[in-house]
This record gives C-alpha cells, structure tokens and sequence, in this order.
C-alpha cells in the first residue's frame, strides 16, 4: 500500500481525496488556476476530514493559502 505524506495523509483512508482532486481539477481550469479556488477546495477537503475525526496537519503554509 502507498504511503502518503503531506498534511492530508491521515485523512485519506477516511475521505478519498478523488473526487475533490477532480473538482479541485475542473474548477482550477474554468477559473484559469485562481489560488483562491485551490484554497477554498483544500479548505473544504480539511474541514470535511476534520469532522470525521482526521488529523490534519497545517496545509496553508505549504500550499500558499
């Protein structure tokens, strides 16, 4: 099984990152890769792995949010 590292790798096994990644995907392209939208998606995806109990580690320093 593949490891994962970066602040979201305790929150893979409990929310699949796929379809966020290919939400995340899309609207970067429509929003000619507005930082805004990979925030708000990033932040949407740590708020839901949050709630399910996941931690998650800081992702805004590293992503630039």
């Amino acid at each position: 099984k593949k490891s994962f590292q970066g602040p979201f790798r305790a929150c893979h096994d409990i929310v699949k990152p796929h379809d966020f990644y290919r939400n995340c995907l899309s609207d970067l392209c429509l929003s000619d890769g507005a930082r805004s939208i990979l925030c708000q998606v990033l932040e949407t995806y740590a708020a839901t792995c949050q709630k399910r109990g996941a931690m998650v580690h800081d992702w805004r320093t590293p992503s630039g949010c």
